[in-house]
């Protein structure tokens, strides 16, 4: 669907110049903000797969900019983001101190010392507040009053220290970095970042690191690490380090073709590697760095080609000779989103995609006099992405409600959920997860068992999906498949209780 429409988003979110208009000012003004800060806060994340909803949503609102037919111009990009960001930073602060309880179902709660926001990651929320920052120091060069970007720029510095992320560390340097540059390659233009707020903001978020964990300490006696303290942890098998050397060495096994795009889960589980300490200690189902990541799904070849022809665009667009502010503003959030897509995935989530096509509406020419926004093309276009979103978003919904309390399902399907669930188009792999984990090992339904189990490794190789295994090859005889899987579940989970087959 992101491949299919994204031609037509960046056809009608395109910004043009500033011109009368008779259009109500929630219309033009309102509506836009809302829908492009919707994905940032929406709190709706409900299982079996978080992720589907905020996904549904981000692409919703996309849709609904395209039927309204409605022009986004680069104030609206950067307010939506400076905005999202400051709400976020809010909320994260809320979680820090512990007060998210007060709020829910509205925030996300989370653990004293911890802030990610609606977005429930703390990179995500760093990621954010990265983005919030050029935000603001672009809308600083078109307006906003220097008061205003000062205790905005102190806010996001703040929520990004809460955070504690070590790549939101990263985030206020580079985004430093980026100002300076972009000062000094735009030093004869009226419009120009300023570097003295991006060092406003850096030191702001190096007092808050300190600062933070201070007050927690005075207010909860706990202790809590800042982003600084972090950088010198070693996390053990929990590490990146540990992460990339088994996604080197898992891509060291198939080198040509790789283990396919949703294989590396089964990749991690079903591969032994050398040494107790040499393992990452959690279901692998991304390798935290896109390149490693398409080279251990796609293979290396073209994962080459991936990269060669993304160095050819960069060579041929020269974002560094790049004096439009708006072009400007776009090149920082892409640098921000890929370090970020260096350490994680966040590219796998609905608001950062957005974020990335309203980069390519910022790149557009905002002289163009080519109205093609409120097309009926595009028009139809956004009605479709709609449809699908509406349509994906009910079956997700009734694959789901074997997930949910008897009392929580809805009267449509809460007769039989798991047939509802078997019956799903996009999600009937989470129904079969569940059928599953949910049936009693028997003779009788052994090889079914066994069948779905070998099936579902490749899905969530958790430990009720290998312990259903393990009890089902046992009743057939398949003492090859008990020993090979004990060995696994020795080495994948080691602080769970072996399974009796």
């Amino acid at each position: 669907m992101q491949g299919v429409f994204h031609g037509a988003c960046v056809m009608n979110l395109r910004p043009y110049p500033a011109e009368p208009s008779s259009k109500p000012i929630w219309l033009t003004t309102l509506l836009p903000l809302a829908l492009l800060l919707l994905p940032w806060v929406a709190p709706w994340s409900p299982a079996p797969q978080p992720n589907t909803v905020p996904l549904l949503l981000s692409w919703a609102c996309i849709g609904c900019l395209l039927a309204l037919g409605q022009p986004v111009k680069p104030i609206d990009i950067a307010r939506a983001w400076a905005w999202a960001a400051l709400i976020s930073s809010v909320m994260g602060l809320i979680q820090y101190f512990g007060a998210a309880s007060a709020f829910s179902p509205w925030l996300h709660v989370t653990g004293l010392g911890e802030a990610n926001a609606n977005l429930r990651q703390r990179n995500q929320l760093a990621t954010l507040s990265g983005i919030g920052v050029l935000s603001v120091l672009w809308w600083r060069a078109n307006g906003l009053k220097t008061q205003h970007a000062l205790w905005m720029l102190a806010l996001l510095a703040i929520g990004n220290a809460a955070t504690a992320s070590r790549t939101g560390l990263l985030h206020m340097l580079l985004v430093t970095c980026l100002a300076v540059f972009w000062s000094f390659r735009s030093r004869f233009e009226t419009q120009s970042l300023s570097p003295l707020l991006a060092f406003w903001a850096l030191a702001i978020y190096l007092l808050g690191n300190w600062a933070l964990p201070w007050l927690l300490n005075g207010q909860s006696g706990q202790d809590i690490s800042g982003a600084w303290v972090r950088m010198g942890n070693n996390d053990g098998c929990g590490s990146r380090r540990v992460l990339w050397g088994n996604v080197i060495q898992l891509i060291g096994e198939k080198p040509w073709t790789g283990w396919d795009w949703d294989e590396l889960k089964y990749a991690h589980y079903i591969t032994l590697y050398e040494g107790t300490d040499t393992r990452f200690c959690d279901i692998l189902g991304n390798a935290h760095n896109l390149p490693l990541h398409l080279a251990v799904t796609l293979g290396v070849p073209i994962t080459a080609g991936l990269g060669v022809a993304l160095l050819a665009v960069l060579v041929r667009a020269r974002p560094w000779l790049s004096r439009l502010p708006d072009q400007q503003l776009a090149w920082s959030v892409l640098a921000v989103i890929g370090l970020h897509s260096l350490l994680e995935f966040p590219l796998w989530y609905g608001p950062f995609q957005m974020a990335v096509l309203l980069c390519g509406v910022l790149f557009m020419s905002p002289a163009s006099g080519d109205n093609t926004g409120t097309s009926l093309p595009v028009r139809l276009a956004g009605g479709l992405v709609l449809a699908t979103v509406c349509m994906v978003g009910a079956d997700y919904a009734r694959a789901r409600q074997i997930y949910l309390p008897a009392q929580h399902r809805w009267s449509l399907w809460g007769a039989d959920p798991l047939g509802a669930a078997r019956s799903s188009w996009f999600f009937k792999r989470s129904g079969t997860f569940a059928e599953l984990t949910m049936t009693p090992v028997t003779p009788q339904n052994a090889s079914w068992v066994l069948t779905t189990s070998l099936d579902m490794l490749h899905y969530s190789p958790e430990p009720m999906v290998v312990r259903q295994l393990i009890k089902s090859a046992s009743i057939l005889g398949r003492q090859d498949l008990v020993r090979l899987h004990l060995a696994r579940w020795s080495a994948a989970f080691p602080s769970e209780p072996m399974p009796t087959p």
